[in-house]
């Protein structure tokens, strides 16, 4: 009897807590050939000269990459694709960031305007 209790909490247990769906892990082949072709130029070079910019080819195929998840497009090259451009591509992530600029810091001023030297607010 004891055996079937623990066997129902169980079905239980895992009908109520779905698996947890990790975020990482959601790129595609064609993803990472594709930061391979547009990044070639910063990824495959001895000493790379320049990063990418932002607005580049390289960078908006790396957003594309849910999250910019590197580590994911680097899981899928070979090892020995692993060990010569897995760090440069990891790299990518902070390259391609596309940072806001910071708000205006006369956003949330207000100008009051006084019209007549008579006005005076309430309460004063």
């Amino acid at each position: 009897m004891m055996p079937k209790r623990v066997a129902a909490l169980l079905l239980v247990f895992a009908i109520i807590c779905p698996p947890q769906v990790a975020v990482h892990g959601h790129c595609t082949r064609a993803q990472k050939q594709a930061i391979i072709i547009h990044c070639a130029s910063y990824i495959h070079r001895d000493k790379p000269t320049d990063a990418p910019q932002p607005w580049s080819r390289c960078c908006r195929t790396v957003r594309e990459v849910p999250g910019m998840d590197m580590d994911c497009i680097v899981k899928l090259l070979k090892l020995v694709e692993q060990e010569a451009f897995g760090k440069r591509i990891r790299d990518l992530e902070v390259l391609c960031v596309v940072y806001s600029p910071p708000p205006s810091p006369h956003h949330n001023h207000q100008v009051v305007v006084q019209t007549d030297a008579a006005f005076t607010p309430d309460g004063v």
